[in-house]
């Protein structure tokens, strides 16, 4: 088990006892796709992607004390689709997050996204800068937005309200972007309903709570116990899911909603797979409600 999991039962001076500890967090694989603009010199995105990597895993983003297994395995990956100007880009970025089951070599997937509104600045040779309480550039905001929105993830899945902090770091990074910058698309509640500002409006509002909470009783009261009580664990799994009913009867296009399911369908199909025919064809039943784009796949948990 972490020992970022024993912070929440024993005190702060126990973590200092595992060995190994550093500042950083994340172990993050960033890649940059350039093809579909060939006007800009290869050797610019090779560079780009090597000091978007330096950046992500070089910055301690919380003070938290992490084992180099305890640190939160992620992906980015930064499509560029134009460059309307010299040294500006617009792109799409797919961000993955996922955290070891315990008791198993498996890791699930907390958060498979996409962002499809990103303008940035990006001038090879210059540093990417960072400040928490001040805004520097749109890249290093969407960068940290997201440090913290999977830090936030990564502890609301072992304890209840344990992202908490770190949602709210996210929200500040999004509060402090100028809205009438041009590079804003996506930190605003006028860009659609699924974008950054709705993400984490969502996230820290009373409203959503249950989603909070089916987070850490998918994971960690149900993922976490299958190894010891698989059955228990399943059970923890449908009622994560039954608390996430309410969301998708009143706003089925809710982008936490979106999120979850995006993130969970084939997890899910393997998880009720193994359950007993009635409980097969509950979960399919709920599925369905809460993912219905995707209803032909959670068949395949009657037929597994």
């Amino acid at each position: 088990m972490y020992c970022r999991v024993y912070n929440w039962i024993l005190t702060a001076a126990f973590a200092l006892l595992c060995s190994g500890l550093s500042a950083q967090e994340l172990k993050c694989r960033v890649q940059v796709n350039g093809q579909k603009i060939t006007e800009v010199d290869p050797a610019v995105i090779t560079q780009m992607e090597r000091d978007l990597n330096d950046f992500m895993n070089s910055k301690a983003w919380t003070s938290e004390v992490f084992g180099p297994q305890e640190k939160i395995d992620c992906n980015f990956f930064l499509i560029l689709s134009g460059n309307p100007s010299q040294d500006v880009y617009t792109a799409e970025l797919t961000v993955q997050s996922s955290r070891p089951v315990i008791n198993s070599s498996y890791n699930s997937t907390l958060l498979n996204y996409l962002d499809k509104d990103i303008r940035f600045t990006y001038v090879q040779n210059q540093p990417i800068l960072f400040e928490s309480n001040q805004y520097i550039s749109n890249l290093s905001s969407v960068l940290g937005f997201y440090a913290y929105l999977l830090i936030g993830l990564d502890y609301e899945s072992m304890g209840k309200n344990g992202g908490t902090k770190y949602f709210e770091a996210a929200e500040r990074v999004m509060q402090l972007v100028p809205t009438n910058n041009d590079e804003a698309k996506g930190w605003r509640p006028f860009d659609g309903v699924r974008n950054r500002y709705w993400f984490i409006n969502n996230l820290l509002n009373s409203k959503y709570e249950d989603y909070r909470k089916s987070i850490f009783e998918y994971h960690f009261t149900g993922l976490d116990n299958f190894y010891d009580k698989p059955d228990f664990a399943r059970q923890s799994v449908f009622n994560a899911l039954k608390k996430l009913e309410a969301i998708a009867r009143d706003n089925p296009n809710n982008i936490l909603l979106v999120a979850f399911m995006t993130a969970k369908a084939d997890e899910l199909i393997g998880i009720f797979s193994g359950a007993s025919p009635s409980e097969k064809t509950q979960a399919v039943n709920l599925l369905k409600k809460l993912d219905p784009t995707n209803a032909p796949k959670y068949d395949k948990i009657i037929k597994g």
